[in-house]
């Protein structure tokens, strides 16, 4: 009987605690995001607290993400500012026009393999219903309408953000001090160890995964300049292609999707630089050549210096979380997967399935 009433304290326990950041999911945001920031702020507080007062290392490595943040803002959004007008403007039947005798042989392949479609079945049509909801200036202003809402709620979670980080920079053993609360003191060792654990392997996940989002955008960009399309176009698909890639798997397609989208701006007044099937098709190979390079080189050395794990072990978490959570499910995927791993290791030791799954740890 009192094993059973652990088990149902243990089960309320746990049931409670997911409700509580279910419902409180907007300040565990700005924990999570404050985390990550802070561990990639560290180096910069330790390099600089060998001189400096720690508050002072945290202040500087705050400002100086800030200041990342801000350059980079400030580069992106003339470019991307620009491709929306380009979009706006467009037209989706003028456009269609210059793909008549292409779309029309699809028609026909369509209707002889799939007669199932119908012979009234016409991708023009489909692809005109697409585009006129996407393109339509309804849905535009929408969008700048609703730009109040999203700014006010960006500062305040910039403001959160950024006082939570300082804080973590500020004093490294906050977080692991906070969380030990919830554990039995004779385990306060163990709890610290495997934090400081934990923090190596997040900085080197998070460090290792901006250098591989910069090494794709500087890869992407030039070999798409090289095909003739305009460096602010090049620039937006290179840049899109780096921060979705972020997303496991999902990231390439949808980067691959706009990169198909874009360029077709470049036919709407004029021949454009090359035969559109020969432009898909080269951009299809860059971004196959650009895949080759981050399967084989970047995502290896990432995921073994962080993850330490095998790379079936790393798609089926994907998998997993993806089929719970969604993309947010693939994204904090690898990260919950390593903080799991760390603090299997340190208090379940003793049980053969995670000596197996730990020992590269």
């Amino acid at each position: 009987m009192n094993r059973l009433a652990r088990y149902i304290i243990i089960g309320v326990s746990v049931g409670a605690v997911a409700f509580l950041l279910w419902y409180f999911s907007s300040i565990v945001w700005y924990i999570v995001v404050a985390t990550v920031l802070s561990l990639i702020g560290k180096p910069i507080v330790e390099l600089l607290s060998r001189w400096l007062p720690r508050w002072v290392g945290a202040t500087v490595a705050l400002l100086a993400m800030w200041a990342f943040f801000v350059g980079m803002c400030w580069g992106m959004v003339p470019l991307f500012s620009g491709q929306l007008s380009d979009l706006q403007s467009v037209d989706p039947t003028e456009l269609l026009q210059r793909f008549d005798v292409p779309l029309e042989q699809i028609d026909h392949r369509v209707q002889r393999f799939l007669p199932s479609e119908g012979a009234d079945f016409s991708i023009k049509q489909e692809i005109r219903t697409y585009m006129a909801k996407f393109l339509n200036a309804t849905a535009f202003t929408n969008l700048f309408a609703s730009t109040a809402n999203f700014v006010t709620d960006l500062l305040i979670f910039l403001f959160s953000v950024s006082f939570i980080t300082f804080f973590f920079l500020k004093d490294e053993q906050l977080f692991a001090n906070g969380l030990s609360f919830f554990f039995p003191e004779r385990y306060e060792d163990n709890v610290r160890h495997a934090m400081a654990r934990v923090n190596a392997l997040l900085r080197r996940y998070f460090v290792g995964i901006i250098v591989e989002s910069l090494v794709i955008t500087i890869l992407t960009t030039p070999l798409l300049l090289l095909l003739r399309i305009p460096w602010n176009t090049a620039m937006v698909i290179g840049l899109l292609s780096g921060v979705l890639n972020v997303i496991p798997y999902v990231g390439a397609l949808i980067s691959l999707g706009i990169a198909y989208l874009l360029p077709l701006m470049l036919y709407i007044h004029g021949p454009g630089p090359m035969p559109l099937g020969t432009l898909l098709l080269l951009i299809t190979a860059v971004f196959l050549a650009v895949r080759f390079v981050d399967n084989f080189f970047l995502q290896p050395y990432i995921y073994s210096s962080s993850a330490s794990a095998h790379p079936l072990e790393i798609f089926l978490v994907l998998l997993l979380a993806g089929s719970v959570a969604g993309v947010v499910g693939m994204l904090l995927a690898i990260p919950a997967y390593i903080v799991v791993r760390v603090f299997a290791k340190e208090f379940f030791n003793n049980f053969h399935l995670v000596q197996r799954l730990t020992k590269n740890i």
